[in-house]
């Protein structure tokens, strides 16, 4: 069962989730999937590859964000696509106030009715484009495949997040990293750049770019 390998992928982690709480995360990998069939919403091919490659990769970066001096706890997935990082970190962090953001109807309609499904009370969906979302809106924003950093971009992040708060991002390879961060270090001066290990993706580089918006 594929609750097995999140739970854990989970302890891997040293995540204490309980037991509702990997459920969720159970049935929502299968709501990626049956939406999969008709439209191409996730790279999953199967449950195991949902589990692990979206996830736990998600969940990855949880001990970073409750390590944070968040004041408040409002949370912004930006571009949420199919819902990660946003979901698996709603779902494991039901004290935080998460908000998906994604501007195309079908993906939209999705995760509307995935957040209903899961019963997530903490968690809304808010469809529109980025660039639409008022100024200040949250503690924390984190995304996966939102865009690569640019001018454009880290003004966006920036002006989305409150002072004080955090720009989260899931990215791969450092080398990467620094050069997308160079091109925009007359913005984003300093930066944090946190290894991660994803359970039974330990031989795939991901990193996690951490942002801190000055107050």
């Amino acid at each position: 069962m594929i609750i097995e390998k999140l739970r854990t992928g989970c302890k891997r982690l040293s995540l204490d989730l309980e037991e509702k709480q990997l459920l969720a995360l159970e049935t929502y990998v299968d709501c990626v999937l049956d939406f999969n069939k008709t439209y191409n919403l996730m790279k999953a091919e199967n449950a195991d590859e949902m589990a692990v490659n979206h996830l736990l990769d998600s969940l990855a970066a949880l001990p970073h964000i409750q390590a944070l001096d968040l004041k408040k706890t409002s949370l912004g997935d930006i571009g949420s696509g199919g819902g990660c990082p946003g979901i698996p970190l709603a779902v494991a962090l039901p004290n935080f106030k998460v908000t998906l953001v994604e501007r195309m109807e079908k993906r939209c309609a999705f995760l509307i009715q995935t957040v209903k499904k899961l019963g997530l009370a903490n968690t809304e969906v808010l469809c529109l484009q980025a660039d639409k979302v008022a100024k200040e809106s949250f503690d924390i924003e984190v995304f996966r495949a939102f865009h690569p950093f640019d001018t454009k971009i880290a003004k966006l992040l920036l002006g989305m997040v409150k002072k004080g708060g955090y720009i989260a991002a899931y990215k791969a390879r450092s080398e990467k990293i620094e050069n997308e961060m160079q091109s925009v270090s007359s913005l984003i001066p300093s930066y944090k750049k946190i290894p991660l290990t994803v359970p039974y993706l330990e031989d795939h580089e991901r990193n996690l770019v951490l942002i801190k918006k000055e107050s």
